[in-house]
């Protein structure tokens, strides 16, 4: 029989992935094959297929292949895996196998190909059979029971699918299209044999059913042919119907949601509201769980309004579900859970109260023994209580928070699964035959019934509490030796190394790419925080060149960013204000998506960097001298619809005000209302712990309001000023309160000490990008004072 081109290309050249060690124990405990009456538990493939003993069979070498025989009764062609695409996607789909029928003569055709499935020409007589053990007696061909092909394609699809699995960290990494499409050879492999499974051999109900979930798995995880997935699964869900295998068809169900979310994400929603309705009816509590947890899922995915409204009405659903049954565990997940949403879904006062109402709730069930003995819960409600703390920008409260988050990250990992997985205990019985090692509801090593989450491994929490504890400290930067941003950079250091040694943890090389992603993702922020600290402190070169890493880290992730993409341009615009090209920092302010008329309905942050872009613009064109200063009192004007946004945050409201005073806006009155922005600016900043803010408003205070007044408050307003700018190591205001403060001086009297304190400001100022620094010329004395 001949084959394709395309398919003999696809299947050649394929490395050996079969290791003989425990092969059947992996067979048994994923399809729960029986063992075979006449072989018993089989060591190797020796034993299965002795009459091949002549042929090598040393580790890391090929299975060989079975000796299939193409015949008028057994030349069945399986049916092609359509739409198997990938990132690079073989280049045929199309997988010919022939088996053989089940009575064959001793006279059998045999190939020589290093790939099962292939036909072969070369013919081989019942001869007697060399052994390896010299005192044995010769055995013939005939004497031998027949072969097994249903263990022995079951065995060759784990082999295949292990061997590409195993390789998929290196592949997600690497990108090359020679490792991307050998890694897909091995993949058809495996599913090719599983499918000449089910099409050509009978097998038991429970074996069916269990080979039906690999191979739609599979064809989910690996390919895009959904309708075939969903056909599979369909039919091995009438299976389990007819044999009450509850677990493998809640099993099957469970996925087949997640497929038809694919083409059609209602009709999946729509979907699990029948199984979970079934689940109910049935008192099978585990499964309830379960699968509401995906609705939760799925309906995140969607984001619209109504759908995170019903994503909350399904948490706590679940939690109480838990509290009645006595589920503690899943009931401080599901509070937890909750309390992430509310501040994903909005950083107002009343989303945060909501999500402290929710913690208050996990962190109610803390003592009982389940919870325990999950740190990752712990650490989980560690994690939101500190964002609600940072949301709130209080500082007080969110480094008590981190101290304890850093503890509850510093115990001991053991109970954290290498790939991150969560097991979360049921008490409730139910689903008797619950399998052991598999599947969205197991049972762990203990026997206790279990629900499996998805989440990150140890190492990945633990980069993430460096964001969140720099974050936390960020305020004291400059005067705790830089801290913050060593706990950055050491973040940094973490994801390298492990892209560097990416584990051991086999998987689906699209579960791995999304893993990979979501570490240059979190890098991404970690170098993020690290280039606003910088600009903070006036370190305008390191900025720059941690500025270019982020865009090469961003450019390595492919896909949308969104919230990642606008605070990279904005970094932009900061960037180059700080370095004194303002012509380019207005083009990027002034983009459509910094606009201030964007909708109020927008995102937290993106709102957030509307109004700060803004901010930025006022400052720009605030002089009379600008081209685009006509435009100041419109700009003023809308930011009043971004009002309630703006007094949410202390920290924009200490901005705003401080725009406000130092703007020349007609409208606003006397020199009163001046005092009374810089006084709401100076409370909020103060309640933030915003020492930038502190330093730019005392200074604008001294030098507005104590301009040639001699007396001690004078001085120690302009003082603090440049106290604050020496601590915070923002060389533009240290040039500027040394000029006011030198103002201050002269004005009482004490030149020598006043032209001290300039010349230090000036020597400062020359240190600054050009473009940044304004001199102008006193009316007397002919000394510069530095404005800034």
């Amino acid at each position: 029989m001949g084959y394709p081109p395309e398919m003999l290309d696809q299947m050649h050249g394929i490395p050996p992935p079969y290791s003989p060690n425990n092969y059947r124990q992996s067979i048994d405990t994923t399809y729960g094959y029986p063992s075979h009456p006449n072989y018993g538990p089989a060591s190797s493939f020796q034993d299965i297929l002795p009459q091949h003993g002549n042929l090598p069979m040393q580790y890391g070498q090929p299975p060989p292949p079975p000796p299939y025989m193409p015949s008028a009764s057994s030349n069945h062609e399986m049916r092609s895996v359509s739409n198997f695409q990938g990132p690079l996607a073989p280049r045929s789909s199309g997988v010919a196998v022939v088996i053989p029928s089940p009575s064959q003569p001793s006279t059998q055709s045999t190939g020589t190909s290093s790939m099962p499935g292939f036909s072969v020409q070369q013919k081989q007589t019942s001869q007697p059979v060399a052994s390896t053990n010299p005192a044995a007696p010769a055995t013939t061909v005939s004497q031998l029971p027949p072969i097994d092909y249903q263990l022995l394609l079951l065995s060759l699809a784990e082999d295949y699918l292990a061997a590409a699995y195993g390789q998929g960290s290196l592949r997600a990494l690497a990108k090359r299209e020679v490792d991307m499409r050998q890694y897909y050879k091995l993949v058809v492999t495996g599913l090719s044999c599983l499918e000449v499974v089910l099409k050509r051999c009978k097998l038991e109900p429970n074996t069916e059913a269990s080979v039906r979930l690999r191979y739609a798995s599979v064809l989910y995880n690996e390919t895009q042919n959904m309708r075939e997935a969903e056909q599979t699964l369909s039919e091995g869900i009438k299976l389990c119907d007819r044999y009450r295998f509850f677990d493998l068809k809640y099993n099957m169900e469970h996925l087949l949601a997640q497929v038809l979310f694919e083409g059609s994400p209602r009709a999946s929603l729509k979907f699990l509201d029948g199984v979970i309705s079934d689940a109910e009816a049935y008192q099978h509590t585990a499964w309830v769980y379960g699968l509401r947890f995906l609705k939760v899922s799925l309906l995140l995915k969607l984001s619209s309004h109504q759908d995170i409204l019903s994503a909350f009405a399904q948490l706590r659903s679940i939690a109480a579900i838990a509290d009645n049954l006595g589920d503690r565990a899943i009931l401080a997940i599901a509070s937890t859970i909750e309390a992430l949403l509310h501040l994903r879904d909005s950083s107002s006062a009343e989303s945060i109260e909501q999500a402290q109402r929710a913690l208050a709730t996990a962190r109610s069930q803390q003592f009982d023994a389940q919870v325990r003995g999950i740190p990752q819960i712990v650490v989980l409600t560690n994690i939101v209580d500190l964002s609600c703390s940072l949301q709130q920008c209080d500082t007080s409260q969110a480094m008590k928070k981190m101290q304890a988050t850093q503890a509850s990250l510093e115990s001991p990992n053991n109970a954290w699964h290498p790939d991150g997985l969560l097991l979360i205990p049921v008490q409730s019985h139910d689903v008797s035959r619950t399998p052991s090692g598999t599947g969205v509801v197991r049972r762990d090593s203990q026997g206790s019934l279990c629900i499996v989450f998805r989440w990150a491994p140890w190492k990945d929490v633990y980069v993430l509490g460096y964001l969140l504890s720099s974050t936390s400290t960020a305020h004291k930067n400059t005067s705790d030796g830089l801290k913050s941003e060593q706990m950055l950079r050491e973040g940094i250091r973490c994801l390298d190394e492990v892209d560097e040694n990416p584990g051991s943890n086999p998987g689906p090389i699209s579960d791995l790419a999304s893993r990979h992603t979501w570490r240059q993702t979190l890098k991404c922020f970690l170098q993020t925080h690290l280039v606003f600290m910088l600009c903070t402190r006036t370190a305008w070169t390191a900025a720059q060149e941690c500025f270019l890493e982020l865009q090469t880290t961003a450019a390595s992730i492919t896909g949308d960013l969104n919230l990642l993409d606008l605070l990279i341009q904005y970094l932009d615009g900061i960037i180059n204000q700080g370095t004194g090209h303002l012509d380019t920092a207005l083009s990027i302010f002034q983009r459509p998506y910094f606009s201030p008329t964007i909708p109020t309905t927008s995102s937290s942050t993106h709102l957030d960097l509307a109004i700060l872009s803004t901010f930025n613009t006022c400052l720009i064109i605030r002089d009379s001298s600008h081209p685009s200063h006509h435009l100041l009192p419109t700009l003023l004007s809308s930011l009043d619809a971004h009002l309630p946004r703006i007094k949410t945050s202390k920290s924009l409201t200490s901005a705003y005000n401080l725009i406000l005073a130092i703007s020349p806006n007609p409208a606003t009155p006397t020199i009163i209302k001046t005092k009374q922005y810089l006084q709401t600016s100076l409370s909020a900043a103060k309640a933030t712990a915003n020492n930038q803010l502190l330093c730019i408003t005392l200074s604008l205070m001294s030098y507005k309001f104590f301009k040639g007044v001699v007396g001690e408050q004078s001085e120690k307003s302009a003082r603090a000023s440049e106290n604050l700018a020496r601590k915070g190591m923002d060389a533009l205001w240290r040039s500027v309160s040394a000029g006011v403060v030198g103002q201050t001086l002269e004005s009482a009297g004490r030149g020598e000490e006043a032209e001290r304190v300039r010349g230090l400001g000036k020597e400062i100022a020359r240190g600054l990008p050009e473009g940044v620094v304004r001199w102008e010329e006193e009316e007397k004395g002919g000394r510069n004072v530095d404005l800034g």
